[in-house]
């Protein structure tokens, strides 16, 4: 009797996970058929002009392999006024040396004054090539206590959040200034896809192909249909949870109200108020400061929604081997975790609106312990077989079909989307993924076969995470760049 009863559970479980997600599919088509808002015939001088100053805060740790490529993409964007700021977090590798001799940094001095609680600043630099670069040097206080830093020296109304081996697209500052304009955001984020296999010239993707490791294109597919259709989904009501860290742009003066970066440092009263006056962390600082921006708006009755552009306008480096992956979504389920429970006077509370009837309630029960659920389902249907109350026959055949069902619709949006971006893009169209009948065949196939093969691995470096948060465990897991291909000119 009982284990029929916990299959009837799972059940109703996993059916309205697929209930969700079909509506989620269906109102990404809807947005995803309109116009892009920033094809090259959209983007106008008038308009660009209307668009607040930005400041680009690229955090580097250990990124000598990458940080030059990355800073010229972003010194090569389109955009009337800003400027980029990176913060050398105490690198023990030649990161600060690389930008010293290719840019020609001069020092400057600049008085540093602290508005939430940071490290010390140890030196200021200019570049001399470009104006619009400033390198800080710094100790190594982590990603969230350095974009602190550079939250306090700039004064552009709007800041911008992105990796050190992030390429940005040369429209994409103005894809998401222009959210602010006419949306009056309070933040706003874009596409991310893998930048393994592309290639740069003068900082700008020139070309991609597809990976040639299955495990990086399983995450190509990942990131072009898991992330972006639940993330179109989310925003079209105002209750996306999570922006990428990759890529992100936020009103600067908002968010230094709400108290910028959670670190145990801030001393802002609106951290130390959540945080109960204790000095508390998180090792995925860009979903938590979400989750409080929500709060903040609401508690005080604003009207600045957070959304999400679903085009593609950065591209970042992604693991390339299992262990580099087991640990990035190690790092990426404690963080959900702790983000989730530092907050959870939201859940299901009809005050914080959809974020918190919507957003966080699907986080929690569909994303941060639904592979605890998907073992616990695995494990009691293995558990029947072997009693005889079901065949093994109707176990292998409900397994095979829902991975196929998963497929089959991974394979769709996945082609969908990319055939889209080649015809509408305003990125250079020779930075899309495939080229051939060989490649399309090559992403169909593996988006076919991301359910099976991939998923489970997903699943199993969560459940990891899951283990070391309950274990109160705090390690970055940082990954090794291997740097992007070079067109020479």
């Amino acid at each position: 009797m009982f284990p029929w009863v916990a299959v009837d559970l799972l059940a109703v479980y996993f059916g309205l996970d697929v209930l969700v997600n079909l509506v989620f599919l269906v109102v990404f088509l809807v947005v995803f058929r309109r116009p892009s808002p920033a094809t090259p015939q959209a983007t106008t001088v008038s308009s660009q002009s209307d668009d607040a100053g930005v400041a680009i805060l690229v955090p580097a740790y250990n990124e000598a392999a990458t940080v030059a490529d990355s800073v010229r993409s972003l010194l090569a964007l389109d955009y009337p006024e800003f400027e980029v700021i990176v913060l050398n977090d105490g690198s023990k590798d030649v990161t600060l040396e690389v930008l010293m001799r290719e840019f020609r940094l001069q020092p400057e001095a600049r008085d540093y004054v602290d508005l939430l609680g940071t490290a010390p600043v140890r030196a200021v630099y200019r570049s001399g090539l470009d104006a619009r670069l400033c390198v800080v040097d710094k100790p190594n206080s982590g990603k969230a206590d350095s974009l602190n830093v550079g939250l306090a020296l700039t004064g552009m109304p709007l800041v911008v959040t992105v990796d050190s081996d992030s390429l940005l697209a040369p429209s994409a500052l103005s894809r998401l200034a222009g959210l602010f304009r006419r949306r009056n955001a309070a933040a706003a984020g874009g596409l991310i896809t893998a930048a393994n296999g592309v290639q740069v010239a003068r900082g700008r993707v020139v070309f991609s192909r597809l990976p040639h490791r299955a495990l990086v294109l399983f995450q190509v597919i990942e990131y072009l249909v898991s992330y972006t259709v639940g993330r179109v989904a989310f925003s079209s009501v105002n209750a996306l949870m999570i922006l990428s860290g990759a890529f992100s742009m936020f009103d600067r003066r908002l968010l230094l109200d709400c108290g910028g970066f959670l670190t145990r440092r801030n001393h802002h009263p609106y951290v130390r108020r959540i945080a109960r006056g204790r000095p508390v962390s998180t090792v995925c600082e860009d979903m938590e400061v979400i989750v409080r921006l929500h709060r903040y708006v609401r508690e005080n009755r604003l009207r600045r929604p957070i959304v999400f552009d679903p085009w593609p306008v950065a591209w970042t480096e992604v693991p390339s081997s299992l262990s580099q992956l087991a640990r990035q979504r190690n790092r990426w389920q404690r963080g959900l975790l702790e983000s989730l429970f530092l907050h959870r006077s939201m859940w299901f509370e009809p005050g914080y609106g959809a974020a918190g009837l919507l957003g966080i309630p699907y986080q929690l029960l569909f994303v941060a312990f639904s592979p605890v659920l998907q073992l616990a389902g695995l494990g009691l249907l293995v558990w029947m077989a072997i009693a005889g109350e079901t065949s093994w026959l109707w176990l292998a055949g409900a397994l095979g079909a829902t991975a196929l069902a998963g497929g089959v619709i991974a394979a769709l949006v996945t082609t969908a989307v990319e055939r889209r971006f080649a015809r509408n893009s305003a990125v250079n169209v020779q930075a899309m993924r495939y080229h051939s009948f060989g490649d399309w065949l090559r992403l169909l196939v593996h988006a076919m076969l991301s359910g099976p093969v991939y998923g489970p691995l997903r699943s199993a470096f969560q459940l990891w995470g899951i283990w070391d948060w309950l274990a109160g465990r705090k390690s970055w897991y940082k990954f090794g760049r291997e740097g992007f291909g070079e067109v020479k000119p």
